[in-house]
């Protein structure tokens, strides 16, 4: 990793950009570490012109910056190949705008996602976005990343909700794409180029997101069965139906045991918003299904708990495995090879390693922890467990692993297909590489 040298003058301008007391020197770095590295300096703009300044400098000096929200994500992705500036964005947190009868509100990069929630409460709507960690997320690393979760089944993911974004570019240039309305003609979203590529392409600074009541009641259910295959069989049939659940999650035993299933062996998580008579309804439908499904509906209990934990599964810290190391994936197939890629998965550990995995069955998207004593362990599960989607058609990426296993794993897996239109869309919006340099698939 290599960096460029970031001189007192360098740090006097952006002393003169953001005032003295924004600019961070010295020992306050250290909570910026990135994979063995800490930068130079650091930032804290307060707006958007700003942002403008501070990037219009770092791309005349060719400074290695990495953008910075809550930081619990930090860990996603390969260390940055220069990391000479963190941009820290917490500042930038202002509700600009709601629209109660639009459903719709802007709001700066930075808010924490608590904060939005909180706010959006007293107008009785939501943000429907559940990424792991949301309570220490801000918005624009979230939206950067495009991280979603269970409530994906539902709602979808940031790509559904967000309308409109405005973006800070390499050299310093602000632009806008989206339209805040709900109801967006163009030909071409621009916002999807931003959405999910980890900050490569621009600084998302603002967002227009589109918003959802909050429902009257809402309820979930375990539904516990013998075998992997008979829970993807149930759950094919619930999502096939008239029937609109809010959550539905297939858990190994290990993840139902994490997210505060009681009984043994894996389960369907289902869950369903509205009216009370809707949700009366659709536990009454439930549970039809599951009798002919051959198990039995148990209501989830502590469901506020319960949907943290199985939001934040397997991100939430380790179980008291004394002297184990851990690393946490992500990984995608068809929806109705969840079970499979489950099985294949579990198959493909290694001898002296635990496995936990779920799967969001509406969306094909897996997540899991693979635990064991020894790092090379880890390393080949996951190299196994890779191998094994692949030949489902899928993917897998390793979102946080010990330093030793990310030496012998590559976080993003063999590059994609479209890696080089991936690289031409960088090399256009970034031309100097100084945005996340090196953190993003194929070392982009």
């Amino acid at each position: 990793m290599r960096g460029t040298s970031v001189g007192t003058g360098i740090v006097d301008s952006l002393r003169g950009f953001v005032g003295a007391d924004h600019v961070l020197t010295g020992e306050c770095l250290s909570a910026y570490r990135l994979g063995g590295a800490t930068p130079a300096a650091g930032v804290r703009p307060g707006d958007e012109a700003e942002v403008s300044r501070i990037l219009g400098l770092a791309f005349c000096e060719g400074l290695g910056v990495v953008p910075w929200g809550g930081g619990v994500h930090q860990c996603v992705g390969s260390p940055p190949s220069r990391y000479d500036l963190v941009l820290d964005l917490a500042r930038l947190d202002r509700l600009i705008e709601h629209e109660p009868a639009e459903m719709t509100t802007t709001v700066e990069a930075g808010i924490r996602l608590p904060e939005l929630r909180r706010r959006l409460e007293t107008r009785g709507q939501f943000l429907p976005l559940d990424p792991p960690l949301a309570d220490g997320s801000s918005l624009g690393g979230v939206l950067s990343a495009n991280l979603s979760g269970p409530l994906r089944c539902r709602y979808g993911t940031a790509r559904d909700l967000v309308l409109a974004v405005r973006v800070g570019h390499a050299d310093g240039t602000i632009t806008k794409g989206g339209a805040k309305v709900v109801k967006n003609a163009t030909a071409y979203d621009i916002t999807k180029l931003y959405l999910g590529a980890h900050g490569t392409l621009g600084v998302i600074l603002e967002a227009t997101l589109r918003l959802f009541p909050i429902p009257e009641a809402e309820a979930g259910w375990w539904l516990p069965l013998s075998d992997l295959a008979r829970i993807q069989a149930a759950a094919t049939r619930i999502l096939s139906s008239h029937l609109q659940p809010t959550r539905v999650e297939l858990l190994d035993e290990a993840a139902r045991g994490a997210c505060g299933g009681s009984a043994s062996g894996p389960a369907l998580m289902v869950s369903c918003a509205g009216g009370q008579q809707t949700v009366q309804s659709q536990r009454d439908d439930l549970e039809h299904i599951a009798r002919e499904s051959g198990g039995v509906l148990i209501p989830v209990q502590d469901a506020g708990r319960t949907w943290t934990t199985l939001r934040d599964f397997p991100w939430m810290p380790g179980d008291g495995n004394t002297g184990k190391s851990r690393a946490i994936w992500r990984g995608s197939v068809l929806p109705v090879d969840c079970a499979k890629a489950m099985h294949a998965v579990r198959e493909a550990a290694c001898r002296g390693a635990e496995v936990a995995v779920a799967a969001n069955v509406a969306h094909g998207s897996l997540r899991g922890a693979i635990l064991a004593e020894r790092t090379d362990t880890i390393a080949a599960c996951l190299r196994a467990a890779r191998a094994a989607l692949t030949a489902l058609g899928g993917f897998l990426v390793v979102l946080d692993a010990p330093a030793a296993v990310r030496e012998q794993v590559d976080p993003w897996g063999p590059p994609a297909d479209g890696v080089s239109l991936m690289r031409r869309l960088k090399s256009a919006y970034d031309p100097k590489d100084i945005l996340n340099p090196g953190r993003f698939v194929g070392g982009i």
